[in-house]
């Protein structure tokens, strides 16, 4: 019998929002001693299919870490990017005035 696995996100802080509004589950990461104690737990834990770190962090995983990786089933590790610049569409005003509305049931004006 297969078990359900999560998603799980390590992410820098002020750029988890979006894999949480995704439904991933995010743990912000701040140095590189954070990273590989999150991996040890993950590993432990056998919840986790996928982990996903930011491709800037992957020089972070110490050698034991990488070995304790490589030698698990899973998680499977995925390396992401983020653009180098982000600006928003053109109906983000419009498409975040009905999120907020139908989570929280008020209208609201946003300027971005």
């Amino acid at each position: 019998m297969s078990l359900p696995r999560t998603f799980k996100v390590l992410s820098h802080e002020g750029q988890e929002t979006g894999f949480r509004l995704g439904g991933a589950q995010v743990v912000v990461i701040q140095d590189q001693q954070a990273m590989n104690k999150e991996i040890e737990q993950t590993l432990e834990t056998k919840e986790v299919g996928i982990l996903a770190i930011p491709e800037d962090m992957e020089g972070w995983i110490t050698e034991k870490s990488r070995k304790a990786l490589k030698r698990a089933k899973m998680p499977l590790l995925a390396r992401y990017t983020y653009p180098a610049k982000w600006k928003p569409a053109p109906e983000a005003d419009k498409f975040t005035e009905g999120m907020v509305f139908r989570s929280i049931g008020y209208h609201m004006r946003i300027k971005l």
